[in-house]
């Protein structure tokens, strides 16, 4: 049994790309997940872009490597030339790629002919970063949330995902707040669940939970809540860019899974300032 067995009985909801800036709102304010049609169309920067474009015109991108369990952490990351990655895509299959685009992180080997432009409905105040993802095939994320809302674009190939609504948190076993070993491995927005083979005798409320799934098809975007947790898993090859946006309210922070975010990057920042402290005693 996976994950995906845990659907429920509702579809997701597909509308057509908004090119106005409240076209989004609905969904952002009652924190529901959409499927929208036609990025190309509204987006026109992306009409080329799929693998061999990127490969083209980068000379080096940034990617992490698969753990033990299979997972992508997005915990480590090395840079390296695109000649070594085109290989990874083409035979070794042991890597996927996560480069920014825009925002937080950009590398200054990034061309400047690569130009993202926000959609009309993502607020320059509230945005964060967006990220380009290329992966050979069958990489998978773990099951967790973001404190952000995310558009997920493909661009080529599909990729399956579940989601499963903030108000279902008690049943996803996320980390504590006051584990330290969590908190010092910087597990904040993570689940401890398995997807691929969930153990319901360890995690028995996993089993009341009632997801949310579907295929992100070439040419989608998938509308991701903040606070919504989520598990993808690509198919074959594929090329993906997102955005990152900060759009809460007070009382979404003052839910779970915000609250919950919000306490263990406190305790994080002082754990940090510990450090500092301890390192500057022990020079001195």
């Amino acid at each position: 049994m996976s994950l995906f067995d845990l659907s429920g009985p509702e579809g997701i909801e597909t509308i057509p790309f908004p090119v106005e800036k409240d076209g989004l709102a609905p969904y952002i304010l009652h924190r529901k997940p959409v499927l929208l049609e036609g990025i190309r169309e509204a987006l026109p920067f992306t009409r080329n872009w799929n693998y061999e474009f990127f490969r083209q015109a980068l000379k080096s991108i940034r990617i992490q490597r698969k753990s033990e369990d299979g997972i992508y952490h997005y915990l480590g990351f090395e840079r390296i030339p695109i000649s070594d990655f085109n290989e990874v895509m083409e035979t070794t299959h042991d890597g996927y790629a996560l480069e920014p685009l825009r925002g937080r992180g950009v590398s200054e080997d990034l061309p400047p002919d690569i130009s993202v432009d926000l959609p009309a409905f993502v607020p320059e105040s509230g945005f964060r970063v967006s990220n380009l993802y290329i992966g050979p095939g069958q990489n998978k994320s773990l099951l967790h949330y973001d404190e952000t809302h995310s558009l997920l674009m493909m661009l080529e190939g599909r990729k399956r995902f579940i989601l499963f609504s903030p108000d279902q948190s008690s049943y996803m076993y996320p980390y504590s707040p006051f584990s330290l070993r969590a908190l010092l491995e910087n597990r904040v927005v993570d689940s401890r669940v398995d997807c691929e083979s969930p153990d319901f005798s360890r995690h028995p409320k996993l089993q009341m939970a009632k997801g949310l799934t579907g295929w992100l098809e070439e040419g989608q975007a998938l509308f991701i809540p903040a606070g919504t947790w989520h598990f993808i898993e690509a198919e074959g090859r594929n090329v993906s860019v997102n955005y990152f946006w900060l759009q809460n309210r007070f009382r979404d922070w003052m839910q779970q899974p915000l609250l919950n975010f919000w306490l263990k990057r406190r305790a994080i920042d002082v754990l940090d300032q510990l450090r500092k402290v301890k390192h500057k005693l022990s020079t001195a």
